[in-house]
């Protein structure tokens, strides 16, 4: 199947701001229109669970242990759709001075991996099924994260569907806001034309650098997602960017 992109008109950009804040495309819709989003499920509270819109929940100490990590003065890594969770569970434990953060929509592996966290004793990282494109401007601060690692988004084939793809321009604006200036965006896909979209899309924001193979220098050693092991066992290509924050100034 093919994956269509193309180069953006002025009115199809400013589409894209349009369909973001009319909050469309966020996978399983708006949390700011469903109910009880405000508030931790029962299973979360009080573990390493934490959603953007439930901050505040008296209920839980959840958010208040959140929000005193994040304001510490240690690197802070995020991978957004970590699926079972190997690259990012296997990073924090080769990490421990730094702090993760994973976003992964779908509750199911989200606690999936909340109970291999807890059997590994991993105290530095902290999960959300949030979409990202919620949890990151509601839950991080500016200029606050090191490096987002997005492995294998899905491309969302179809043309109806375009409007959930991750990358748009207001999600690059988003990364612009949230990664600090030296910092880097990692992003892996096995499908070509998307990385081909994502530099494009990169190329069109001054806040970043264009790829460089170098990059790769500062992940070292890791633990391939589920899907890039078995790109390698049946011989599929990967494509992978490394896109460096500019330093402000």
């Amino acid at each position: 199947m093919d994956f269509a992109w193309e180069e953006l008109t002025a009115t199809q950009r400013a589409q894209h701001y349009a369909d973001w804040q009319a909050g469309k495309g966020l996978i399983g819709g708006d949390p700011r229109q469903r109910p009880k989003f405000d508030v931790l499920p029962s299973w979360g509270v009080d573990r390493r669970f934490v959603r953007a819109l439930a901050l505040g929940d008296a209920g839980a100490a959840n958010g208040e242990r959140f929000r005193r990590e994040i304001v510490r003065a240690r690197s802070l890594e995020i991978e957004i759709g970590f699926g079972r969770g190997d690259f990012l569970l296997d990073r924090a434990a080769r990490m421990p001075e730094r702090m993760f953060i994973g976003f992964e929509v779908r509750t199911k592996a989200v606690r999936l991996t909340l109970r291999r966290l807890e059997k590994g004793g991993l105290g530095n990282l902290w999960l959300s099924d949030d979409d990202a494109r919620v949890g990151l401007p509601h839950a991080i601060p500016d200029s606050r994260v090191d490096a987002v690692h997005v492995l294998f988004p899905d491309p969302w084939w179809k043309a109806q569907h375009k409007v959930k793809r991750l990358f748009s321009p207001p999600f690059v604006d988003l990364l612009a806001s949230k990664i600090r200036s030296g910092g880097y965006l990692h992003l892996k896909s096995d499908v070509e034309q998307y990385c081909e979209m994502v530099r494009y899309l990169l190329s069109q924001h001054s806040a970043f650098c264009d790829h460089s193979p170098e990059g790769a220098a500062r992940i070292g050693p890791y633990l391939p997602t589920h899907r890039e092991h078995w790109c390698r066992e049946n011989r599929m290509p990967v494509w992978a960017c490394y896109f460096a924050r500019r330093d402000e100034g």
